[in-house]
């Protein structure tokens, strides 16, 4: 039973491809305004977690402190993961092949 496992799985390709697929292009469009919306929040989070960080600092508040340092960070790790997504998908589907 089990060889007949391994020869079944032997047979079975996949080779990703849109070409041909209806509604490729728009689906393209929707990913790469995904990606824009995530940059723009982690902007945000960055410029918004800055301020509070700053604020914070000024005001010897240091739970504020820790909090805007968070944001600003994750912003960062946010923007980093927007524009590494697409690689990361890629290796993790070759690592997996």
């Amino acid at each position: 039973m089990d060889q007949l496992h391994v020869v079944l799985a032997a047979v079975v390709e996949s080779s990703p491809s849109a070409e041909g697929l209806p509604g490729a292009e728009f689906i393209q469009t929707l990913l790469d305004w995904l990606t824009q919306l995530a940059l723009w929040g982690s902007l945000a989070s960055v410029l918004a977690g800055a301020g509070w960080w700053g604020f914070g600092q000024m005001a010897g508040n240091s739970y504020q402190s820790n909090q805007g340092r968070g944001l600003a960070v994750g912003g960062g790790i946010g923007a980093a993961l927007a524009a590494l997504a697409d690689a990361i998908i890629a290796a993790l589907f070759t690592a997996a092949g």
